[in-house]
């Protein structure tokens, strides 16, 4: 009895016994596990469950540590038999990968051997998981609970302690490599909801099933981050105002005590002319000086005045002092004491309304900061550029924070609304048409930012290394070639088009600029074959959401053909096997004439209306224009469309 069936029934008719005192229903309510997962451990359908969620259902069902221990031993006896039997057939499809993408691999292996039971990717070998130490009362975190994508995060954390804390390097290992090490640290790093990603989806899934979730589970979560992954969080705007209003509260409350001080001053002041009166005061500079460190801790300032009196006095300050009578002498250190407080209760109230308006202080610095949120939504193909320039800007505008959201061009121009003029820019690759109803209807303002340049690329594979813009139009022609031999230099692989979806602001920038007319109809959905129902359709063509979906897809499927930005489709570590090609003999570049090679356009960035005076869009428009803006530019490769002056250079005008 060692083959994985046998170890695996025996398993499975241990575990049903000792869960048949307790129902399905019971035990999901305990644990936090979907009842189907509970119902596929005790019957043993579909994958072999982990240990971390087997655990979870015999503590929920009461089991001792003499039980655990048992079914401990015959579940490590069913993986290592597993394990045994697909191992040497999942080392050599490693071997035959070599340093490739791990997700080739984990693709073609999941339904075979559940990824989680590998551990070493190079070379290849079985080691089973550490046996992890499990907190008391644990239950699974329910990703339905998160109100928006910061509250999805922070359960994504709470998923880990769950599957027993496991370090970020042996995540790595239990998901075959396809979530390093630096990955998993910005996954779980505070207001990670700032990046969202069809790639984060995917990423979600792998570390949801690195800590230890079947099949089931993990649709949860991926379903989850798909609803949550364009809800931000509060608005950071409300929550600085609400902080200004606390600020501005003690700061009122400053005030009124040092008018309370002031008053007092002016009463010592008259107990020259009233000795007797002053006889009965002289406990009052202690209450004075708890006052002083009452307003002092209230506004975050040490107490000046005592630091005043530890001071060494010169000669002049000490001889009045002691030459004077012994009531002249309280008078002057009444007076100098309340004097000190009463400055130090003026400069703490400057200063706190100089923390409400922010920490720049400069004229420029104040136009050109703002205190809060703003949202960069749209292309893809800007997102690496908008990173860089939202780095710049929050290093030198402490107070601003910048969440830029690749959801595409379209999408987000959808995304702009009046409710959200102020805190909102849309990035979209090229000029929306005059008579669009965002531009005629609503008002929409659009400010050219840099301009940007795409590559056609291919599958190395193909051979072809160059096209000429006639033999492009002709491969996306209706009754274009559909095979690679047919082009120059091509091998005998078909051509399979790889497009962006409708509405993506790259696309309509090759359709326009590129083919002068509309891409094929859609005939794939797996980017290797004609759909059943599409099978009459002259050319494999698939659309993908994303450039980086495009990239994925043209350096994994042989003979693909597609389009991205340039910088990006550069990345050879990223993408091995994708190759930019030259059009008509000339090769995307970063020259701000380029007005010879025909896939560039401007990128727009836009504003419901003119935005508000004040407004984080407002700032942050003006900031574009900017030596320190124009110089990240020209750092992530992109030339500049405001040039000194505010002047729109030309390539960069509206046709």
């Amino acid at each position: 009895m060692d083959s994985h069936v046998d170890r695996r029934a025996e398993f499975t008719r241990g575990l049903a016994v000792r869960l048949a005192g307790t129902e399905p229903a019971v035990l999901a309510q305990r644990t936090g596990l979907l009842e189907e997962t509970v119902k596929a451990v005790s019957s043993g359908d579909g994958e072999l469950m982990s240990w971390e969620v087997v655990s979870a259902c015999l503590a929920a069902a009461g089991a001792d540590g003499v039980e655990v221990g048992e079914a401990r031993g015959r579940w490590s006896a069913a993986e290592h038999a597993l394990w045994d039997e697909w191992g040497e057939e999942l080392r050599a499809a490693f071997e035959r990968n070599g340093h490739g993408k791990p997700t080739k691999v984990v693709e073609a292996y999941r339904e075979k051997v559940p990824w989680r039971q590998l551990t070493e990717r190079y070379p290849v070998t079985f080691k089973p998981w550490t046996e992890p130490t499990f907190a008391a009362e644990r239950r699974l975190p329910d990703p339905s609970a998160a109100g928006d994508i910061r509250d999805f995060y922070l359960l994504l954390a709470e998923l880990r302690g769950w599957a027993g804390s496991p370090r970020q390097t042996e995540i790595e290992k239990r998901s075959w490599g396809t979530l390093p090490d630096a990955t998993i640290s910005a996954m779980l790093q505070k207001d990670r909801w700032r990046t969202t990603s069809d790639r984060e989806r995917v990423r979600v899934g792998h570390f949801a099933r690195a800590c230890g979730l079947p099949a089931a589970e993990v649709a949860r979560w991926v379903e989850a981050y798909e609803r949550l992954r364009h809800v931000p969080p509060t608005d950071d705007l409300a929550r600085a105002r609400a902080e200004g209003a606390e600020l501005r509260r003690r700061l009122a409350a400053a005030q009124a005590e040092a008018e309370a001080l002031r008053e007092r001053l002016a009463e010592a002041e008259t107990f020259r002319e009233h000795p007797p009166v002053a006889e009965g005061l002289r406990e009052r500079p202690a209450e004075a000086g708890g006052i002083r460190e009452r307003v002092a801790e209230a506004e975050g300032f040490p107490e000046r005045p005592a630091a005043a009196e530890s001071r060494p006095r010169t000669e002049q300050e000490a001889a009045p002092a002691r030459g004077a009578p012994p009531r002249e002498r309280w008078f002057s250190r009444r007076r100098r004491s309340l004097s000190v407080a009463a400055a130090a209760l003026v400069f703490a109230a400057g200063a706190g309304a100089a923390r409400l308006a922010g920490v720049a202080t400069s004229p420029a610095d104040r136009a050109l900061c703002f205190s809060g949120t703003l949202h960069l939504v749209g292309s893809t193909a800007f997102e690496r550029t908008a990173d860089i320039i939202r780095r710049g800007y929050e290093a030198r505008c402490r107070d601003a924070r910048i969440e830029v959201s690749a959801i595409g061009s379209n999408e987000g121009v959808r995304a702009l609304t009046t409710g959200n003029a102020a805190s909102t820019i849309a990035m979209h690759d090229g000029y929306l048409t005059s008579d669009s109803d965002e531009v005629r209807l609503r008002g929409f303002r659009g400010f050219p930012v840099a301009l940007v340049a795409f590559a056609v690329i291919v599958d190395k594979g193909t051979n072809v290394t160059g096209l000429s813009l006639q033999d492009l139009r002709s491969i996306y022609a209706p009754d274009g070639p559909t095979d690679w031999k047919s082009i120059k230099g091509g091998r005998d692989l078909p051509i399979r088009l790889v497009s962006r979806t409708e509405g993506s602001g790259t696309r309509g920038i090759f359709e326009e600029h590129v083919l002068r007319g509309p891409e094929p109809d859609l005939s794939s959905s797996d980017c290797r074959r004609k759909d059943d129902l599409r099978a009459a359709l002259h050319v494999i063509r698939c659309e993908r959401s994303s450039q980086a979906q495009v990239l994925d897809t043209v350096d994994t499927v042989p003979g693909t053909i597609g389009y991205a930005e340039v910088h990006v489709a550069s990345d050879a570590r990223r993408y091995p096997n994708v190759r930019i090609i030259a059009l008509d003999g000339r090769m995307p570049t970063a020259s701000p004439t380029m007005d010879r090679y025909p896939f560039v356009a401007p990128e727009v960035f836009y504003t419901y209306g003119p935005p508000p005076n004040g407004s984080a869009a407002a700032a942050f428009l003006t900031f574009l224009a900017d030596d320190d803006a124009r110089r990240l530019l020209r750092q992530a490769g992109a030339p500049v469309c405001v040039g000194p002056g505010s002047l729109i250079t030309a390539p960069c005008q509206p046709n």
